[in-house]
């Protein structure tokens, strides 16, 4: 048995969680679907960063964020910190 393949499929005959992953998918176009295997590791890690991704799009749409200057000064501290030990 195969651990992985690709399909082309048209965007009406992709499942619903394709298309939602997609923000919808055009009628008459033609997409590559991935799919593969993952193990019980993989997919955890997996989830785990979309999660941390999700986290981040949120704190950025509530405008929780670093202006250029603070991040600038934050990456710099950082270095410096690593630099030191």
């Amino acid at each position: 048995m195969r651990n992985s393949a690709t399909l082309a499929i048209q965007g009406e005959r992709l499942p619903p969680e394709f298309s939602a992953a997609l923000e919808g998918s055009e009628a008459g176009a033609v997409y590559a679907v991935h799919i593969q295997k993952l193990s019980i590791e993989d997919a955890a890690e997996f989830l785990e960063t979309r999660a941390k991704i999700q986290e981040g799009i949120a704190a950025l749409e509530a405008g929780d964020f670093l202006g250029d200057d603070e991040a600038f000064a934050e990456i710099e501290r950082l270095i410096a910190i690593k630099a030191a030990k």
